[in-house]
């Protein structure tokens, strides 16, 4: 702890907590029907070869990349499952940016 966090008053740590989580918000993109078809034909293409694909997706103000194998594509949830070094993440349809394969 440094000297002067002592001092600081609860509410002027809370607000200064706040200041820095909205400095590095990102708002969500709206994707117009050209980039939608590309994310979904890129999403197949991948998914059918079974090749690393890199799928950015936007969550609570942040750009998160996942990396792996497109392993399940769930229409009826809307989700996408990715197989990765540290497990199974499933993504939001509408939470995705951008899929580059990486073969």
């Amino acid at each position: 702890m440094q000297k002067w966090q002592g001092l600081m008053l609860p509410e002027h740590v809370k607000l200064i907590r706040e200041l820095s989580e909205n400095e590095n918000y990102i708002q969500q993109s709206l994707l117009d029907d050209w980039e939608l078809q590309q994310i979904q034909e890129e999403l197949e293409v991948a998914y059918k070869r079974q090749c690393m694909a890199e799928v950015t997706a936007w969550r609570k103000g942040k750009h998160i990349t996942y990396i792996g194998k497109i392993s399940e594509l769930d229409y009826r949830l809307n989700l996408i499952s990715v197989e990765g070094p540290f497990g199974e993440d499933r993504i939001p349809v509408v939470d995705v940016i951008k899929v580059q394969s990486m073969d």
